[in-house]
């Protein structure tokens, strides 16, 4: 006997609230639970932006996506923006569950940092192709 596979439909999201602080590289980071602590660090003009893939920080999410963020433009050519970001987040992705919270924080990381450095244009392969090498850089051995 065959049973039919249903998708499921899984109301979940991952927010991500940005205030654009132009002419400085500084990025301030607060999440909503308080069980994540606020970070604040520097975006550098020039090279890659440093994540320690050997420590589990919460930060190191909005990191990789912002670092995709960063190679994409420059590989386009592009100099982003000289902007900083004052950002608070909140979602309801479970993490640790298996639903791609990790994804989730990387693609809308990612999405906000293009549109601060001021080319939110990305098309969805381009995005899907950043967040799949953007979440190896905090150990994630995503397969997309």
């Amino acid at each position: 006997m065959l049973f039919p596979v249903l998708p499921m439909a899984i109301g979940s999201d991952f927010l991500l609230a940005v205030r654009v602080v132009p002419n400085t590289n500084t990025i301030k980071i607060a999440n909503v639970l308080e069980k994540y602590p606020q970070r604040e660090f520097q975006v550098p003009a020039e090279g890659e932006l440093e994540i320690d893939a050997t420590q589990l920080e919460w930060s190191n999410y909005f990191k990789s996506g912002l670092r995709g963020a960063l190679e994409l433009l420059r590989g386009k050519g592009l100099s982003p923006k000289n902007v900083g970001m004052e950002i608070l987040a909140d979602g309801n992705v479970p993490s640790g569950a298996g639903l791609s919270s990790s994804a989730a924080f990387t693609c809308a990381s990612a999405l906000a940092s293009l549109a601060a450095m001021g080319d939110g244009a990305v098309d969805k392969r381009e995005l899907i192709n950043l967040a799949v090498v953007s979440e190896r850089y905090v150990g994630v051995n995503s397969g997309g």
